[in-house]
């Protein structure tokens, strides 16, 4: 069995977590020791070497994959730096509805005090149109570039571009998570299919969401939980059992019905001005692949502030 390589390289939020757990089960792939290695978004020279550092030596022969949502948002420095060093890679991106998404990030990004506590969805996201405007710098926001950079992040056929202009089309694969929420057997025969793998790993796989977001109770309890899972990670992705058991007694200490942010219907209107003609470049160029992304937007028409309501995160 010949070496392959398989990258999850989008976006956040929108399942990343749960399919990088669902293929490091199957015995044809080899996952990273740690979930997003982020090795092609940095502008150092790439080496294959220590780039195969992130997997199992003893593990000859499988497909390595690794999840690292951040790269279809840096596809102008990341796509090229994975075709000169690893260029029959599968790029695999799992998208979803825009605005869902910043509601997500916001929210999951919160529940880790990344975004201060007080900083309301409609702030965040005037603050970060400035800040897409040029109008102010990351200081004057008091926010990582990262966070601020959220709204370019769900441009997605933009972003889609580079990577085109570097693999062949057969090398890309562009899914849905409104398809993963449907069917997620079905969404992994079809990624199986393309990846040629074995789908029938699939007929009785158990598929448990990963990293679904939740609010803490305690503040100092969350960030003892953050660095542990940090710190413990590669150990957790050998055994993803154990590490949902222990994810499931930690909720019961320190979850809480986190209340759903409210949203003007202003900030609604103008996320939809903002990704209306992205999103009709994406439906226009995958098709039937992003089917379900002609009712993304549509979804917040007519959005009342009274009736604000952010679904129920999936897995990361």
């Amino acid at each position: 069995m010949s070496v392959g390589y398989l990258i999850i390289a989008g976006t956040e939020k929108s399942g990343t977590t749960s399919v990088y757990h669902y293929l490091n089960a199957h015995p044809q792939v080899i996952g990273s020791s740690r979930k997003e290695t982020d090795y092609f978004r940095s502008p150092l020279p790439h080496d294959l070497e220590i780039y195969e550092g992130w997997f199992s030596p003893a593990m000859t022969g499988l497909t390595r994959m690794e999840a690292s949502p951040g790269y279809l948002a840096e596809g102008n420095m990341v796509a090229p730096a994975i075709a000169s060093l690893i260029p029959d890679a599968k790029i695999l991106f799992i998208l979803r509805d825009p605005i869902d998404r910043i509601l997500s990030s916001y929210q999951f990004h919160k529940s880790r005090y990344l975004i201060p506590q007080e900083l309301t969805f409609d702030q965040y996201i005037d603050l970060c149109f400035r800040f897409d405007r040029g109008e102010i710098t990351t200081n004057e926001a008091g926010l990582d570039d990262w966070f601020l950079r959220v709204l370019d992040a769900g441009r997605y056929a933009a972003h889609l571009r580079d990577y085109l202009a570097c693999f062949a089309p057969d090398q890309i694969k562009v899914l849905t998570l409104d398809r993963l929420k449907r069917n997620a057997r079905d969404f992994m025969r079809e990624i199986c299919e393309w990846a040629k793998l074995e789908d029938n790993f699939y007929d009785d796989f158990d598929f448990v969401q990963a990293n679904v977001t939740f609010s803490p109770r305690y503040a100092w309890l969350q960030r003892l939980g953050l660095w542990v899972n940090d710190v413990l990670e590669p150990f957790f992705n050998r055994r993803p059992e154990l590490k949902q058991r222990l994810l499931f007694m930690y909720k019961r200490v320190n979850s809480q019905r986190g209340e759903k942010p409210s949203v003007s219907d202003t900030t609604i209107q103008l996320l939809r001005d903002y990704y209306a003609s992205d999103v009709g470049e994406l439906i226009t160029s995958f098709g039937e692949d992003v089917a379900e992304a002609g009712n993304w937007l549509e979804r917040y028409s007519g959005f009342s502030a009274a009736a604000a309501e952010c679904r129920p995160p999936m897995a990361k």
